[in-house]
């Protein structure tokens, strides 16, 4: 292996490490977290996706890897090596009738690496997020007797999957592939009542800790059919399965001081406390179609439409009230001139697109949904064929209406997508 592809390899596996530990960190993310397994994340599993809205049933390239639809693995060059690597800012504004505030979120977006085991067997691994939860939210209220008291919800964490991907090609045109995902994560919520006017009444804490761990299986199939030497029109469709994880619960019920606004908690008793509850968490059926044009070295253009059945969804056997969710998303990307030599900035990818989501919350008969629209850009390396993945997303959750939360959020996407040709004989040393 020669030493600059030995540095890379390097590189990518310190982010890999420095990743994992930002991927834990939670900020202050959104209200809405605190139902079902919190904020899902988007179907846009990089930087490039990202930037088309995050279409990706029906895309397949050489040049990245595209975990949303597993028989894409079929695409990668059968000489190369692939290492993909993002990170995610989000700064978000809450805006109810009576205030508005401002949360922030920042960690690991994604990693995956892709290569050619044999001329129809292609593979893809990596990790991505799959839900995050992280909220603060208080709802005060007067008792009975006339007392004060804030009634106090947090969150934090989330589940991450780790796949491992193959696709095989059964003809020139078609392929399927085939996810093995680990999902695990840890998730603790609490709520908390405490008496703001009385320095000498204890507060009560309510905690649930959730740690899952367990396998799945997602599916896919690609379709290409060409139109003439350089267009072609893609189709694709993806599957995932019900996921009955294993998980494991701790609840626990104290009473304290402090332990509200980052102060130190000081317990006095505690009042319940049930260790490593097994159950599972039931994850529903999901399903996915795409269409894509192509006119290779010069733009493409596609459309997603994905659907999961969230009103199956269980955790230790309880539902919660939760709606099926779906979203449409659209886009492209646009390339001047692929094999400009004087001009740098044709050569650059540009990429727009937009996306509309039905989430799986209804609340006072008002469904909770979620639009955004995308920019970004691909910017090659001189004498390389990696390029630095630019994603700028600006979008809204949620609505007013009802006494709800209104969400504006801006994403950024920064991901390095890194391509080599590992596989070729020297024929001089």
């Amino acid at each position: 292996m020669r030493l600059d592809k030995l540095r890379k390899v390097t590189l990518f596996f310190i982010a890999l490490i420095f990743g994992f530990g930002a991927m834990a960190q939670t900020g202050i993310d959104s209200p809405y977290s605190r139902f079902g397994i919190g904020n899902i994340s988007t179907r846009t599993p990089n930087a490039r996706q990202q930037a088309m809205g995050g279409i990706g049933n029906a895309i397949a390239t050489n040049r990245f890897v595209n975990p949303a639809n597993p028989a894409s693995y079929a695409r990668f060059d059968s000489l190369s090596f692939l290492f993909n690597v993002g990170f995610n800012g989000t700064s978000v504004t809450y805006t109810t009738t009576q205030q508005t505030e401002e949360g922030t979120y920042a960690g690991l977006a994604y990693f995956s690496a892709g290569f050619p085991i044999t001329k129809w067997w292609h593979v893809g691994l990596g990790l991505l997020p799959a839900s995050r939860i992280g909220f603060n939210v208080i709802v005060p209220g007067v008792s009975d007797q006339g007392v004060n008291f804030n009634k106090i919800y947090e969150g934090k964490g989330g589940l991450n999957q780790l796949y491992f991907g193959n696709a095989f090609s059964l003809t020139k045109n078609l392929s399927l592939g085939v996810n093995l995902n680990y999902t695990f994560g840890k998730t603790t919520t609490a709520s908390l009542l405490s008496f703001p006017d009385s320095s000498f009444m204890a507060t009560t804490k309510v905690e649930s800790r959730v740690m899952a761990n367990d396998f799945s299986l997602d599916y896919g199939v690609f379709y290409t059919t060409k139109l003439s030497d350089k267009d072609f029109i893609h189709f694709g469709a993806t599957f995932g399965q019900k996921m009955n994880l294993n998980v494991t619960r701790e609840y626990l019920i104290q009473s304290q001081f402090g332990g509200l606004n980052g102060d130190v908690e000081y317990v006095l008793d505690t009042i319940f406390y049930a260790p490593k509850q097994k159950g599972t968490l039931l994850l529903p059926p999901k399903a996915g179609l795409g269409i894509s044009y192509e006119k290779s070295n010069k733009w493409l253009a596609g459309i997603d439409f994905n659907w999961q059945n969230w009103e199956k969804y269980e955790l230790f056997n309880e539902r919660d009230s939760l709606i099926n969710s779906w979203n449409i998303a659209a886009g492209g990307q646009y390339i001047p001139n692929h094999s400009s030599i004087s001009g740098y900035w044709k050569r650059v990818t540009y990429r727009a697109g937009a996306r509309y989501n039905q989430t799986y919350l209804k609340f006072n008969g008002q469904p909770i949904n979620e639009f955004g629209i995308s920019f970004g850009m691909g910017l090659p390396l001189p004498r390389s064929l990696t390029t630095v993945d630019l994603s700028l997303e600006v979008g809204r959750r949620g609505t007013m209406a009802e006494n709800l939360i209104r969400e504006t959020f801006v994403n950024v996407t920064v991901g390095i997508s890194i391509y080599e040709r590992w596989f070729v004989k020297n024929r001089y040393n």
